[in-house]
C-alpha cells in the first residue's frame, strides 16, 4: 500500500493536512485460510496456498504470544530444526502439526478447527518469514443447531 499525501500551499508555505492510504480490493480479495482436521494435519484451501506461493521446499513455523496465547504461523524458505515441511498431496497442501496441536491442547478430533489467517508484516523481520496471525473462527455447536430446527 502506498501512501500519498495532500498537500496546500499559502503563500509558499507546504502545509501536510492528511496522509491517505489506497487500500486496493486486490490484496483483500481472497480470505486466507488453514484447518486442522481431524488427523492433526494443518490443511489450506487452494487459494491460501496460491497467495502463500506454496510449492516444494516451503517451510512453516509457529508462535505462540505467551503474554495473550495469540498463536502465529512463519512460512519461509529455509528449513530449520523449528520448522516443519510444507507438504502436497495431489495438488492439497498441508502440514503434519498432529503432535503440535496436541501439546497445545487443540481438540480437533471433536470436528474440524478453522483459522482465519490475517497477514502481520510488521513481525517479519522479527520473526524470520511471512507472519499471519492464526485466528480462530467460532466452533458452531451442531447439537444447539439441530435442537433448534428440530422446535421448529
Amino acid at each position: 500500500m502506498e501512501g500519498m499525501k495532500i498537500v496546500c500551499i499559502f503563500a509558499s508555505q507546504k502545509i501536510y493536512i492528511m496522509s491517505i492510504t489506497i487500500l486496493s480490493a486486490k490484496q483483500f480479495a481472497i480470505k486466507l485460510k488453514a484447518t486442522i482436521q481431524s488427523s492433526g494435519r494443518l490443511g489450506f484451501t487452494a487459494d491460501t496456498a496460491t497467495a502463500l506461493d506454496f510449492k516444494s521446499g516451503k517451510f512453516a513455523k509457529f508462535a505462540k504470544d505467551d503474554e495473550n496465547g495469540k498463536l502465529y504461523i512463519i512460512i519461509n524458505d529455509e528449513g530449520s530444526e523449528d520448522a516443519f515441511s510444507v507438504r502436497e498431496t495431489s495438488g492439497y497442501f498441508y502440514v503434519a502439526t498432529k503432535l503440535l496441536f496436541d501439546t497445545l491442547g487443540y481438540n480437533y478430533d471433536a470436528g474440524n478447527i478453522m483459522f482465519d489467517l490475517i497477514r502481520q508484516p510488521s513481525l517479519d523481520t522479527e520473526l524470520a518469514g511471512q507472519v499471519y496471525y492464526m485466528k480462530q473462527r467460532p466452533v458452531k455447536n451442531k447439537e444447539k443447531r439441530n435442537d433448534i430446527s428440530s422446535s421448529e
